[in-house]
């Protein structure tokens, strides 16, 4: 699949990966074709905090290993994800300052923010097995989301989703494809 660059994804896409808290995670079984679909916490990682160059953009998630989703990552790579910005409309931006000229272009955006967005991101999802990279994402989890890491042992995965494509769609209707 072809790598994905931040300059590829528009403003309002940045933002619901950043911000938002919920994932729709679906996999499929490849034995069966009985897909599963489950809600999940997650983080997003941006090109310049990956673990590994080559991975720019990544979903990481932590899973238990006895459920459906590990067991069907693990025999198929190919998951789809879906983000909704339902909790996003209107809520404030806390990179922005409160400037007349960040107000301005706050007010002049506002309609960008609250267009309801839904991105559909294809992805190949990959359980960790290397102890560095474990390592660098549960660091990193502990750090962005301290709770997240209460489920650190054994019986938990840390799972990293490489983005490879995406398509977003809003209340009118308007697609757009990034692969």
């Amino acid at each position: 699949m072809s790598s994905l660059n931040k300059s590829q994804f528009p403003d309002h896409l940045q933002y619901l990966l950043a911000e938002s808290k919920y994932l729709h995670l679906a996999t499929s079984n490849p034995e069966t074709n009985v897909p599963s679909i489950s809600m999940m916490h997650y983080l997003y990682i941006s090109e310049d905090k990956t673990f590994l160059p080559e991975d720019n953009k990544l979903i990481v998630v932590l899973t238990p290993k006895h459920t459906t989703k590990f067991k069907n990552i693990s025999k198929n790579k190919n998951v789809s994800v879906l983000l909704h910005d339902w909790m996003l409309s209107g809520k404030e931006n806390p990179n922005e300052k409160n400037e007349q000229f960040s107000n301005l272009l706050k007010q002049l955006n506002q309609q960008e923010l609250k267009r309801n967005i839904s991105a559909s991101i294809s992805g190949e999802a990959f359980v960790l097995k290397d102890e560095k990279e474990i390592q660098y994402y549960q660091d990193y989890l502990q750090k962005q989301d301290p709770e997240s890491m209460n489920y650190k042992c054994d019986s938990y995965a840390i799972i990293k989703i490489k983005i490879t494509s995406v398509k977003t769609s809003d209340e009118k209707n308007n697609i757009n494809v990034i692969e």
